[in-house]
């Protein structure tokens, strides 16, 4: 599969952002993208259409994106291959990048952001299936 043809799916509340995401990702040719605007939609979403990639704001109203992420990850079956998470955020404290790691999220992306940012994270999740705290566990267990 190459990049162009993953399947989006774009989590946030804001319809600016849920637009943007989308102009940047069809304009360098991405074709499978949906979006929802919570949580509970999107979890509705995924329901008929397994995503690869899915693209969540931290703060959303109702289910957040760090409970959102939290149960994606539990709710994943064995057998399904677990789509990567990029979570998006005007925030940048660390507290929320560790709340992030634990959630089960594979990148950490500061609102605003440019298109290059957004494409660099995406390349970066799909090269491999690893969420940033198991990254930290591998860097951590390499010999110095």
């Amino acid at each position: 599969m190459t990049l162009i043809n993953l399947r989006i799916l774009v989590v946030d509340d804001d319809p600016h952002m849920r637009r943007l995401v989308d102009l940047i990702l069809r304009g360098v040719g991405f074709t499978e993208l949906r979006a929802a605007a919570d949580g509970y939609e999107a979890l509705e979403l995924m329901r008929a259409w397994k995503p690869d990639l899915l693209l969540v704001d931290y703060v959303m109203g109702g289910l957040d994106g760090i409970a959102f992420t939290r149960l994606v990850r539990e709710q994943t079956d064995q057998g399904d291959k677990r789509p990567a998470i990029i979570i998006m955020t005007g925030y940048s404290e660390l507290w929320r990048l560790d709340e992030a790691k634990k959630a089960g999220a594979n990148e950490f992306l500061v609102k605003p952001f440019n298109a290059k940012a957004l494409l660099g994270r995406i390349g970066r999740v799909t090269s491999q299936d690893v969420t940033l705290a198991e990254a930290d566990r591998q860097h951590a267990e390499q010999p110095a």
